[in-house]
């Protein structure tokens, strides 16, 4: 018996990126992408095809990511309960990663990123395999979080956007007020 080929559906509101991470994760030949510009589509694919992994921005036109991985982990009738899920997002709140933590997203992408990135992301995904999920008094239904090591808080690292692409590096060294600044 061969082994089956991994599903990735791509979800988002924007016709380009959408175009272009289907590209892009279209070029392993091992694993069938299927792109979806909104949630009522992707539900209905899911209800007759198993997903592997799903990518999508967090906040779309019909809601967000969280709200529909809760309606998907929760309808008898999808494949795939058990799917792994990426967000993509600008920024990361405290309310968003509560709200992730508690839908069972597996991990939040910070935008702009690099396609070929998110394409590594999702191989070292699917070749770990799906993760358990587990449901504590309905309250959080995902990947069992509870004997992960801690991690030191990131948000210390300060990050300074310059328009809407453009992430400064050097964002810390002006804070600290060290910054370089070239002689006229």
């Amino acid at each position: 018996m061969t082994e089956s080929v991994p599903t990735v559906a791509v979800l988002s509101s924007s016709p380009a990126l959408v175009s272009i991470l289907g590209a892009t994760l279209r070029s392993r030949r091992d694993w069938r992408v299927r792109e979806f510009r909104d949630a009522r589509s992707l539900n209905a694919y899911m209800r007759i095809a198993p997903v592997a992994m799903l990518v999508s921005d967090f906040t779309f036109e019909d809601g967000n990511l969280a709200t529909l991985a809760q309606a998907i982990r929760n309808d008898e009738m999808v494949i795939s309960k058990h799917v792994q899920i990426i967000a993509l997002s600008r920024t990361v709140s405290p309310r968003m990663r509560r709200e992730c933590v508690t839908a069972g997203i597996d991990e939040v992408i910070v935008k702009p990123m690099s396609p070929i990135y998110l394409k590594e992301r999702i191989g070292a995904r699917i070749a770990k395999g799906p993760t358990d999920h587990i449901v504590v008094k309905d309250s959080y239904f995902g990947p069992e979080r509870r004997g992960r090591i801690p991690m030191r808080d990131h948000r210390e690292i300060p990050v300074e956007r310059r328009g809407d692409n453009v992430v400064s590096f050097a964002a810390h060294r002006v804070q600290r007020g060290i910054e370089t600044r070239p002689e006229a």
